[in-house]
């Protein structure tokens, strides 16, 4: 008998992001598998989620939730706000098992942002509550020893991100490409996006292909970065609003290369996903993505212009055929590892193993 599970993330919107993205799918599979599941969240989902609940982003209606709400183990999505920890605060006072994902939030470029604050919660509540917690779970080697190096000890469960292929199909990754370069993700300061204009920009010969930026935004940070582009003079750069859901295939489909030059990522589900359509990927050592260069379907640089700019180049001069190669490789890469039936799996071996920590731990989890 599997434990029941709720799932709780405070933006269940589209701008949740990939933190959404993770938590919404994780509990539509949970369901398809009989869990018995519930999903909270901060404010209405974007796609209907069976036994929802909506409890403010505050999170001061958790304590009205019905009685079979918050027990059994409830999995905490995303730190640093009263929502988070209220929850935790609440699924504790019903004697529930808590799960807590921090999504990247301590990696050490994102814990830098905002540093003040950050390090202020950290001290006064964030640290406690994640240290008091049954289980974290994390999506990659790189975020586990991150938390390890912050002091924290409960056990740390290591499962990769899903790839939700809704509106996905073979014709859409067999179709003809276009020659462009893709960003498709959060536009916010962590993401590189000027390092990649500047990059851009050194470039003497783009071969006939266009850098397409796609993704949403705070507004003055989306309007400084048109104003890069105008500056730089960069006429074949175009920045595009946001695609969500099944639509964001059809932008994977046509682009030719993926690019992520962030500074910060626990996974970078858009890798997975670029991946997924085909699209080879050029990103950063910045990201746990470093053994795309060994398997043949993308390029791993530093947080670099120069660098940066290399890989681009090196991109954009590969021959039809060799990319064509590439792009199989990348689907085969990304169908071995990012299926949510195998991933569901895990995860509900691991909630039933926190249930009843007597039985032996997962291979994924680890107590040191």
């Amino acid at each position: 008998m599997s434990a029941a599970i709720t799932t709780v993330v405070r933006d269940a919107s589209h701008l949740g992001g990939g933190m959404m993205n993770v938590a919404q799918s994780l509990h539509a599979h949970l369901r398809s598998s009989g869990v018995t599941a519930h999903f909270v969240s901060g404010n209405a989902t974007t796609d209907a989620a069976a036994e929802s609940h909506v409890v403010g982003f505050n999170g001061r209606k958790l304590r009205h939730l019905p009685a079979s709400v918050l027990t059994s183990v409830v999995h905490i999505h995303g730190l640093w706000t009263p929502f988070e920890y209220r929850a935790f605060h609440e699924a504790r006072r019903r004697r529930a098992a808590v799960v807590m994902s921090p999504h990247g939030t301590l990696e050490p470029w994102a814990f830098d942002h905002k540093w003040a604050k950050k390090r202020f919660a950290w001290w006064l509540y964030q640290r406690r509550i994640l240290q008091a917690a049954d289980l974290l779970v994390v999506n990659s080697d790189q975020e586990s020893g991150r938390l390890r190096e912050l002091g924290l000890t409960p056990p740390i469960a290591v499962i990769p991100n899903g790839v939700d292929l809704d509106g996905f199909s073979p014709e859409l990754a067999g179709k003809e490409r276009e020659k462009t370069i893709l960003f498709f993700s959060r536009i916010d300061p962590k993401k590189g996006i000027p390092d990649l204009l500047a990059a851009w920009k050194s470039l003497s010969d783009h071969k006939g292909y266009r850098l397409h930026i796609c993704g949403h935004g705070e507004a003055a940070y989306v309007a400084g970065i048109q104003q890069q582009i105008a500056s730089l003079g960069l006429t074949n750069v175009a920045l595009l609003p946001a695609v969500f859901g099944a639509d964001r295939w059809d932008v994977f489909a046509r682009a030719s290369i993926y690019v992520l030059p962030s500074y910060s990522e626990n996974f970078g589900i858009t890798v997975a996903e670029a991946l997924s359509a085909g699209v080879p990927v050029i990103t950063t050592r910045a990201t746990p993505w470093s053994s795309l260069a060994g398997e043949g379907v993308g390029w791993i640089v530093g947080n670099d212009v120069t660098e940066l700019a290399s890989a681009l180049r090196a991109a954009m001069n590969v021959e039809p055929a060799a990319l064509s190669r590439m792009r199989r490789k990348a689907m085969a890469y990304a169908g071995q590892r990012f299926s949510w039936d195998a991933i569901a799996r895990q995860y509900i071996e691991t909630y039933n193993w926190i249930a009843a920590p007597e039985k032996a731990a997962p291979s994924w989890v680890s107590s040191d």
